[in-house]
């Protein structure tokens, strides 16, 4: 079931990509709100947590990076359970 979950997620990402690049392409310079990427550093320090934390959570699966050129990525949404688990420890 796993492996659908990832297919499924793959396959919503790529949606969002093609729907901007359609609307940018035939409604000129539109201003779409972006869910904003965020590097490795940031993410540390939105979730107030150390570098030992950070690679232990990303070996449990609980953070999912993207893979880029340049180091990992995240999109804010996507860290919405830690940060609530982040507040709840009193890191932020």
């Amino acid at each position: 079931m796993n492996k659908i979950d990832s297919l499924l997620d793959i396959l919503s990402k790529i949606y969002q990509v093609l729907v901007l690049v359609y609307n940018s392409k035939y409604h000129g310079d539109l201003v779409f709100d972006e869910d904003p990427q965020m590097d490795r550093q940031k993410v540390k320090d939105y979730l107030g947590i150390s570098e030992s934390t950070y690679k232990r959570k990303v070996k449990e699966g609980k953070l999912k990076p993207l893979k880029l050129p340049g180091g990992d990525k995240f999109y804010k949404s996507e860290l919405l359970a830690e940060f609530k688990e982040s507040k709840r420890r009193g890191r932020v």
